[in-house]
This record gives C-alpha cells, sequence and structure tokens, in this order.
C-alpha cells in the first residue's frame, strides 16, 4: 500500500522499532523500581484498612513483611492473589493476620501463575 504522504516505509519501521525498544526499556526500569508507596496503594485498592493495636496501618505491616523478605519488586498483587488462593481469606483478613504474626505470605506455597493472574 503506498503512503498518502509518500513516506519512506523502512524509515516508519525504523521508527517504530526505535519506540518499541525504548518503550520496553522504560517498561523494564518500571517493573524494577516499585516503591513502598506504590505497593501500600494498591494494597489499600485490595480493600486493606485499619491498623494494628500499636496504630500502625495495616497497609504498612503487609508491605513491611514483604520488603522484609526481599519480594518488594514482585509487587503486593502477586503476593496477596497468591495469599488469597491459598488461604480462601479476604485481603483485609490476610492483612489483620500478618500484623497479629499468624501468617507470613512470602512463605506461603507458590500458586501457578495461570491461578494467579
Amino acid at each position: 500500500m503506498k503512503s498518502k504522504l509518500n513516506l519512506d516505509q523502512s524509515l516508519i519501521d525504523r521508527a517504530r522499532s526505535s519506540a518499541k525498544n525504548i518503550a520496553d526499556n522504560i517498561q523494564k526500569f518500571i517493573d524494577e523500581h516499585t516503591t513502598v508507596t506504590v505497593e501500600r496503594s494498591i494494597l489499600r485498592l485490595f480493600g486493606v484498612d485499619g491498623t494494628d493495636e500499636i496504630g500502625t496501618p495495616l497497609p504498612n505491616i503487609v508491605i513491611d513483611n514483604i520488603k522484609k523478605a526481599g519480594g518488594l519488586s514482585t509487587g503486593i498483587t502477586y503476593f496477596m492473589a497468591n495469599a488469597i488462593l491459598n488461604t480462601g481469606l479476604s485481603p483485609q483478613e490476610i492483612a489483620e493476620k500478618i500484623a497479629s504474626e499468624d501468617l507470613d505470605i512470602t512463605k506461603l506455597p507458590s500458586k501457578p501463575e495461570a491461578e494467579i493472574i
């Protein structure tokens, strides 16, 4: 198909390829550099709210648990979905169990990725 603008298709293809490489590199950086704040916000979107007996927000406790185990870069979504599948509990109930030290979601068996997604 001939371009209405009379553009060189090979230049268009090179530009698209370059744009894809840039986007892929940026996405890789984003994927590897989440923050505690982002993960706590995601946890709040799961409905986790409230504090423990000394007033520490439950999202902070859950994310600190994951961070301590070196799993922050994996993200809360994986850990929470895996915990829900393993326990049958709600995100709020899971957070409460983590706060009372009755559950460590970083030590649960990993469900197949297809189930988690």
